[in-house]
């Protein structure tokens, strides 16, 4: 397959929605990362999702729309907190867990009763979902277990050849996925940090939210089940940013003939070893981080990422850098 560039023109637009009605995959950008767009109304499109990705079939797929009126084509129920935050936070980099009307099919939920559904806070990602005319799922356009694309480039390097055509748009603004939100049961209860917070969604419902940490607990939410966000070569995570014991770690590395290099702040602490600065905020760190890591990865063969953020956001990007290391916490 010959993959179509595509850009934000009406011509291009157009084309890229036809696609997808003929049920075509469609790589476009959000402001979280870019996604792999399918037709939710069309099985075989949506199961080649699985085929391009080699993403496992039981790992359910969010269902991404342009205007909040599209949410009754797809949950067959809007509890009264799920309004409230519908009405308050979207579009956002959020996603909501809802229950799903039958014309939702099963390879789009992993045979699950509930379905996740988002509106994009990137005005480019909505044009694209308003030419497309239709919900659309779309998780991350890389290969499966990969970290995500967040610019057009790097969907390039994994889906050329294996999709129609990539929306050439802008770089992604947050750069890690969404927060998934559960609304399908009594209490609201977050299966994937996200840049939206508990303490934001909190305000609004006026009520705790759960948070879950236990990954076999998540069973409801797309993009959590297996590996992700893995770079090609070996990673450790330190999050005490000693900077002794990180010189110390990167040494014995080097003594045993790897050529690492160290992602973190204030790289001038580290005497002249390899380095790359993770960011000095939240958002700069979560911006930068899946790009960080595929940079890096061309350039040495280990990386030690370092991070001591503790605010609420923080907790979201440990949360890929964890996975990303494959639990490789030093």
């Amino acid at each position: 397959m010959q993959t179509k560039y595509l850009h934000f023109n009406d011509a291009d637009l157009q084309l890229a929605g036809k696609l997808i009605r003929d049920g075509q995959l469609v790589a476009f950008p959000t402001e979280t990362v870019y996604g792999l767009g399918a037709d939710a109304y069309n099985e075989n499109a949506v199961k080649s999702t699985y085929l391009a990705k080699g993403r496992p079939s039981d790992n359910p797929l969010i269902v991404h729309i342009w205007n909040k009126s599209q949410i009754a084509d797809v949950a067959s129920y809007v509890s009264a907190d799920a309004r409230k935050v519908i009405d308050s936070l979207m579009p956002a980099s959020l996603t909501v867990v809802l229950p799903k009307r039958k014309e939702i099919s099963d390879c789009i939920t992993a045979g699950l009763n509930t379905v996740a559904i988002r509106m994009p806070r990137s005005q480019q990602a909505r044009d694209f979902l308003r030419y497309a005319d239709r919900p659309v799922t779309a998780p991350s356009a890389n290969i499966s277990g990969r970290p995500s694309p967040t610019c057009w480039q790097r969907v390039a390097e994994d889906m050329d050849g294996k999709i129609a055509a990539v929306l050439c748009g802008d770089d992604c603004e947050v750069g890690i996925e969404s927060t998934v939100l559960d609304l399908s049961g009594d209490s609201p209860v977050i299966l994937r940090p996200g840049a939206v917070t508990p303490q934001q969604i909190q305000a609004v419902l006026g009520k705790p939210v759960n948070v879950i940490t236990d990954p076999k607990s998540k069973v409801n939410s797309p993009g959590v089940r297996y590996k992700h966000y893995a770079p090609c070569v070996p990673m450790a995570l330190d999050i005490s940013g000693n900077a002794a014991k990180l010189c110390s770690y990167y040494d014995e590395l080097v003594a045993r003939g790897y050529r690492p290099v160290l992602l973190a702040a204030d790289t001038q602490r580290f005497g002249g070893r390899n380095c790359c600065d993770i960011g000095s905020t939240d958002e700069q760190v979560a911006h930068a981080l899946f790009e960080n890591l595929r940079k890096l990865e061309r350039q040495y063969d280990y990386i030690i990422a370092s991070y001591t953020s503790d605010t609420p956001f923080a907790q979201s990007i440990l949360n890929r850098l964890v996975r990303s290391a494959g639990g490789n916490v030093i």
